[in-house]
């Protein structure tokens, strides 16, 4: 699948999509789930959202997801960076996290830790890991983790001007500890990573609109 210049490439550096990257012990609630999810998506309902124009795909080979997501948004690289690296204040607009922190610091990368719930709706999922986040200031963020709950996770996210927005490129990959039924799993995924890349995309807005239009 190809993503146009005129959206954006998510990949999840913000929250490491914790949903992909649950350990193997929560296998049968991940069969329940699914099944819930199932059971509980309308046959045919299609209500148009601002998030779908958001371009997402997930793949799977073997135990190995990749994500791919795409928007584009009306801010500066300067602005949209800013709000992908406040780790610090990132439970403010992230559901998801219960927890999130700098634990040091330097002048091209960051060491963090995340923690929080993954929820589908009543079902939530624990998650908790840190990882080491690498800073090219206004263009890009590469994130791997070091420890946690996460079995692996490898993050980026980049930036680009274009025609007065920033086009954000998310590519995630992940190794799994368990699997999900096919096509439920991928829609589950993909959907939670629309609705955080939402949050931060309004986020974005949010800020640009409290710091004046003249930035």
């Amino acid at each position: 699948m190809e993503f146009s210049q005129r959206g954006l490439i998510c990949s999840c550096s913000f929250a490491a999509c914790p949903y992909m990257f649950l350990s193997s012990d929560l296998r049968p609630a991940c069969r329940a789930l699914s099944l819930a999810l199932l059971l509980a998506t309308p046959v045919g309902s299609h209500a148009a959202r601002p998030e779908e124009e958001m371009q997402v795909k997930v793949t799977r080979q073997g135990d190995v997801v990749t994500a791919h997501a795409q928007f584009a948004v009306p801010v500066s690289a300067r602005q949209a960076y800013a709000v992908l690296t406040d780790y610090d204040h990132m439970t403010e607009f992230l559901a998801d996290l219960d927890e999130s922190r700098i634990l040091s610091r330097t002048e091209d990368s960051m060491l963090v830790r995340q923690a929080g719930k993954v929820r589908f709706g009543w079902f939530s999922i624990p998650f908790d890991y840190v990882r080491r986040v690498e800073l090219f200031p206004g263009t890009r963020l590469v994130s791997h983790v070091v420890s946690g709950s996460v079995k692996q996770g490898d993050v980026t996210t980049s930036l680009q001007a274009l025609n007065g927005q920033t086009v954000v490129t998310y590519d995630s990959k992940a190794t799994m500890g368990y699997w999900l039924p096919f096509g439920i799993g991928d829609a589950a995924i993909a959907s939670r990573i629309r609705k955080d890349l939402e949050s931060l995309r309004l986020e974005m807005l949010r800020r640009k609109q409290s710091a004046g239009a003249g930035d």
